[in-house]
């Protein structure tokens, strides 16, 4: 029997114009990367009110939505909903991390939030469900629900992005390997790291199982049920590398993301074995009419949905996809005004 299990979205609105004055304000004192500071990370779809009609379809057995802003709210959302809280980053994010523009410290502070649930799911507002997705694919008997399948990091110089992406997840992998031995971690819970549920995945934990050490873990950008323990229990054991992380206003090189949290539920053994769903895509105006065509269809349980475009073509791409996802879920949810 699990207890309750919330979910947290962050959210910014990239065209308030304050908050574009705060953001070029601290980018240029601090001298960010232009990956760190870039117009795509900000732009957006126009679709949230889609992704919570999506939520109360397919999950409508979540308690509360927590709603993470560092202060604007978008003008459909109703406040009043009982299973909404509204939480800005000054409730919860220590001062000295603020302003911050990093989602890596909004996200890795979330166990200060008093009346988080013990369980939660962590979103990002480019996942939308599409299926009706039942709670015990979160949470089983209290356990989150995951897969632990290993995945070599590969450093590819091809811009910032994936150099900022080989660094965190060695940040997150120094931590795993110097707290656990990857034998005893595997010993002693064999079936949850060779689990047939995860298919050919599996094939992976075989082909690095000759590696003493974690060389890395198979990310899947889906929503992760996590525990608010193990985040608070990261904080004791690795104070200094979680507050040097979260100092970063913008995305650094010292940053801890939350698959953090995930390799420390794999490695504790805290999680029952289940297989990932879902389909990521970098939508370009290439692929989107034939990603739009399978979200009509309900082809995948979820869908992640991360933009390659900017101006004219992001709005050619942007009407492809909203109109897939106005056409499946037509109806106005409790969270609009």
């Amino acid at each position: 029997m699990n207890k309750s299990i919330d979910i947290v979205i962050p959210w910014v609105d990239g065209a308030d114009p304050n908050w574009r004055e705060l953001r070029n304000k601290y980018s240029s004192a601090e001298k960010c990367t232009r990956e760190a500071n870039t117009e795509i990370r900000y732009q957006s779809w126009d679709n949230l009110h889609l992704w919570f009609r999506a939520i109360e379809e397919c999950m409508s057995w979540v308690n509360k939505i927590f709603f993470i802003t560092c202060g604007h709210l978008p003008e459909f959302l109703n406040v009043d909903n009982e299973k909404i809280r509204v939480v800005r980053h000054n409730e919860y994010i220590p001062d000295k991390y603020l302003p911050t523009f990093n989602s890596n410290t909004i996200e890795m502070n979330l166990h200060r939030i008093a009346d988080l649930s013990e369980n939660f799911i962590l979103f990002n507002d480019d996942l939308f469900s599409l299926q009706k997705i039942p709670k015990e694919y979160y949470f089983m008997n209290d356990l989150p629900c995951d897969q632990a399948v290993e995945s070599p990091i590969m450093p590819v110089d091809i811009g910032d992005l994936s150099r900022w992406s080989c660094m965190v997840k060695t940040n997150n992998l120094l931590i795993i390997n110097k707290h656990f031995n990857k034998r005893e971690v595997q010993k002693k819970n064999f079936l949850g790291w060779y689990n047939l549920k995860y298919g050919e995945r599996l094939k992976r934990n075989i082909g690095l199982h000759y590696w003493n050490n974690f060389v890395g873990f198979h990310d899947p950008h889906m929503a992760n049920a996590f525990k608010k323990s193990t985040l608070a229990k990261l904080w004791e054991v690795e104070p200094e590398l979680l507050d040097a992380g979260s100092s970063n206003r913008f995305r650094g090189e010292t940053d801890i993301s939350q698959y953090l949290i995930r390799y420390w539920q794999l490695c504790e053994g805290s999680f029952y074995p289940r297989k990932t769903e879902g389909k990521p895509f970098t939508v370009t105006i290439d692929n989107c009419k034939a990603i739009a065509d399978g979200i009509r269809r309900r082809q995948w349980q979820m869908v992640s949905l991360s933009e390659n475009g900017t101006g004219e073509e992001f709005e050619i791409i942007k009407k492809t996809i909203n109109d897939a996802l106005a056409e499946i879920y037509p109806n106005k949810s409790s969270f609009e005004k």
